[in-house]
């Protein structure tokens, strides 16, 4: 019997952002399966067909049906508006259905309304900020940590479901909530299909590519930091950011080369259409993951890069953490480095410059690894696991 998923959504759609690209094609993979699918997202206006179905195109999903983007304006978590229209919802529903929220606030907005619908569940994702305790605790706020404990309490062990990206997600929340609700680990998916054909003719350069979000604990700054390690053929292709700054980063990133001394070696591309990013990965001789050496990154983080990496046939450097090493191992699908360390990122680099072959079995096993990560296969799991609390 199909569901109704009805997703709160704290971004904009469309938006460059990770979580919005991997949240719309997850759940275009349970449309997929039958299941009536609406997402709630934030818009300063309601998009017009055709500007949805462009949107949709760009992120890989043009004619995709059964799911219903709605419009939510800033502010909206758990508003009257929010509520009224999800009741309309579940008016005009007869099936089962599914609330799934990625905040505390969407989550407590869902609790009050299963009160009165019982073939309501709500589930809650798990992100980098899921357990934002940890967060505040780090960067010292002490009553902000105390606070957020008192409502991760509540929620995780109110909810009916918990969805985490990451292992090391559920160990933490295993050890400071114990009782939680039920969960389960669905790790980031990418797209189906074979990965695109390599660029040929590189001239002499070594051509090191990232495509996402900048700066932050990303720790992206380091890939500019490594380039004065290596010979001056290597330039670094950068693409991602925030769209409408697409001036302001690259003012920032050619300055931070200047400095470096590295000028000339470093170029912006802009935000791309999520539609155009695998063949940008396609084209490179190494892309970089970096993060930093923090609590997103050790813990939270599950990044939907590493996956579309893999599926690039292209050989990766990554950061060594506990979110990374749960997925691959170093030496085997990717060469992994210490997280801060500029000259470890340009010895890797260096290593694949070395010893082409050794590069392309890497490559080859990432490919061969990611093949159980694609969203098709993810969302049958999803839905195994939404059934299962419904059994309870």
């Amino acid at each position: 019997m199909p569901y109704t998923i009805i997703y709160y959504h704290r971004l904009a759609f469309p938006s460059e952002s990770g979580q919005t690209i991997q949240v719309v094609r997850d759940y275009a993979a349970m449309a997929r399966l039958g299941h009536r699918v609406h997402l709630f997202y934030r818009a300063e206006a309601p998009l017009t067909d055709a500007a949805t179905e462009a949107a949709l195109h760009a992120y890989g999903l043009s004619g995709t049906s059964n799911i219903v983007l709605h419009l939510i304006r800033e502010g909206m978590s758990g508003s009257r508006r929010l509520r009224r229209a999800t009741e309309e919802l579940l008016r005009a529903t007869p099936d089962r259905v599914v609330l799934v929220c990625r905040t505390l606030d969407h989550a407590l907005a869902a609790l009050r309304l299963r009160r009165h619908d019982r073939r309501v569940r709500v589930v809650l994702e798990l992100h980098e900020t899921a357990i934002p305790r940890l967060v505040y605790r780090e960067q010292g706020r002490r009553w902000r940590a105390w606070l957020s404990a008192w409502r991760e309490r509540r929620v995780f062990r109110a909810v009916d479901g918990l969805i985490s990206t990451v292992g090391s997600q559920l160990t933490i929340l295993d050890e400071i909530i114990p009782q939680h609700a039920p969960a389960v680990v669905l790790p980031n998916g990418v797209m189906s299909g074979s990965p695109p054909p390599p660029a040929l003719g590189h001239e002499s350069r070594v051509r090191l590519r990232y495509a996402g979000q900048l700066g932050g604990w990303k720790n992206t700054d380091i890939m500019l930091e490594c380039l004065p390690f290596l010979p001056s053929p290597v330039v670094l292709e950068i693409a991602g950011g925030k769209a409408g700054r697409e001036t302001e980063t690259r003012t920032r990133l050619e300055q931070r080369a200047a400095q470096l001394g590295v000028a000339g070696r470093v170029s912006y591309r802009g935000v791309l259409p999520p539609a155009e990013v695998p063949a940008f990965l396609a084209g490179a001789d190494v892309l970089l993951l970096p993060l930093g050496d923090n609590v997103q990154s050790r813990y939270f983080t599950s990044p939907m890069k590493l996956f579309e990496y893999a599926a690039s046939g292209v050989p990766m450097v990554v950061t060594r953490q506990p979110t990374t090493e749960s997925l691959i191992a170093d030496g085997k699908q990717a060469l992994m480095v210490t997280p801060g360390s500029a000259r470890a990122l340009a010895e890797a680099v260096q290593r694949l410059m070395s010893d082409h072959e050794y590069g392309q079995r890497l490559a080859a096993n990432a490919a061969e690894w990611v093949r159980a990560y694609s969203y098709d296969k993810r969302a049958p799991r999803l839905q195994e696991f939404f059934d299962s609390l419904f059994a309870r």
